[in-house]
């Protein structure tokens, strides 16, 4: 009886060792995922973080190759008699400021979500391409 307790107490006790190593593995395993995951987040954050920065800079050249043409029309239309071209002027300079403004917007907030950036972006590109057709309209 005594030999059949030990057998059973040693059976039980491996058991129970194997189940601990077992859990031990387990919780190593998800730790370490967990840490590939936040890793894995944080280098996609910053490389599309990157190329959002590498869109803004290319945006703020071409307002301000957009902006030095347009603005270049200035002294024409203040010596301009008719109201309706200056109207639609001044139209053109309150785009470039909504564009001006839209990218000092994206240069200071980093915090912005991928979707809120790409939607500013076109909004800014919307704004640029209308000055640029206002002012083939001005040069034609």
């Amino acid at each position: 009886m005594k030999r059949s307790r030990l057998k059973l107490f040693k059976t039980t006790s491996l058991t129970i060792s194997l189940l601990g190593v077992i859990l031990i593995l387990i919780t190593i395993g998800v730790i370490a995922y967990i840490g590939v995951a936040s890793l894995t987040n944080t280098v996609s954050d910053t490389v599309s973080s990157g190329a959002s920065h590498d869109q803004v800079a290319s945006l703020q050249s071409q307002y301000t190759n957009t902006s030095n043409q347009y603005l270049s029309l200035n002294e024409q239309m203040i010596n301009s008699n008719d109201n309706d071209l200056k109207l639609r002027y001044n139209e053109g300079k309150l785009k470039l400021s909504e564009a001006q403004t839209t990218i000092s917007s994206l240069e200071t907030n980093n915090e912005l979500t991928d979707e809120e950036v790409k939607t500013k972006v076109e909004s800014v590109q919307n704004n640029l391409k209308e000055v640029n057709e206002l002012y083939k309209q001005f040069t034609s």
